[in-house]
């Protein structure tokens, strides 16, 4: 028999959110927004990797964040949180694949032939990659609002991020690298509203679950 989601489950979700999202945006190379050897150098790097494992991950922890908020309660809200969390990381993962492992293996093979970064381009720009990314962006950001709507208030500033992640990839490095802090710091504020209320519960184990305290 499985143990009723509580809402003690919320905070590991919402902290790996946080900081993997930092981690993904302060760890990422930017060379890439260049030309020739800086791109090169940028996929090329071990970091590339790392970062956007980060960032796929971060994603997938949102979803799950999702799902955990949809299993304390089964309102309307939280169901259409629970399936656009899911469906937006499926659809948003196998692009980060070819981004992550694709590009960093053109960017190896760069280093010696420049040549191959004409790869780069079909790759990034690949119409059925691309609108499977920008569907799947656009489902988690339906389900940040969703989620922002059911935990209220303290909720609100990490649902806000994770809405804008798209529009965020066409900022400039030093803004995307202040993205990743923002989304840290959004994480932390609700993950301190979610420890009030773990503890509420603790205190009172046999009452039925209530939001209220992260409102």
């Amino acid at each position: 028999m499985s143990t009723p989601t509580t809402t003690r489950h919320l905070i590991a979700p919402t902290i790996a959110t946080g900081v993997l999202m930092a981690g993904y945006l302060l760890l990422r190379p930017y060379g890439d927004v260049e030309q020739g050897a800086a791109m090169a150098e940028a996929f090329a790097s071990p970091a590339w990797v790392a970062a956007h494992i980060l960032g796929a991950l971060a994603l997938a922890s949102f979803a799950r964040l999702a799902l955990r908020v949809a299993d304390l309660g089964d309102s309307t809200t939280a169901r259409i949180g629970r399936f656009t969390g899911l469906a937006g990381a499926v659809l948003v993962l196998p692009y980060y694949g070819a981004e992550t492992f694709g590009l960093h293996a053109v960017g190896s093979r760069a280093l010696a032939d420049p040549g191959t970064l004409e790869l780069v381009d079909p790759i990034r720009n690949q119409p059925a990659a691309l609108t499977m990314f920008g569907l799947g962006l656009v489902l988690l950001a339906v389900a940040a609002v969703c989620v922002g709507r059911v935990l209220g208030r303290p909720a609100w500033p990490l649902a806000a991020t994770m809405a804008l992640v798209l529009p965020q990839y066409f900022l400039p490095p030093f803004a995307r690298m202040a993205f990743g802090v923002a989304t840290l710091i959004a994480a932390v504020i609700l993950v301190q509203h979610l420890w009030t209320a773990a503890d509420s519960e603790r205190v009172d184990s046999t009452a039925p679950v209530d939001l209220e305290p992260v409102r």
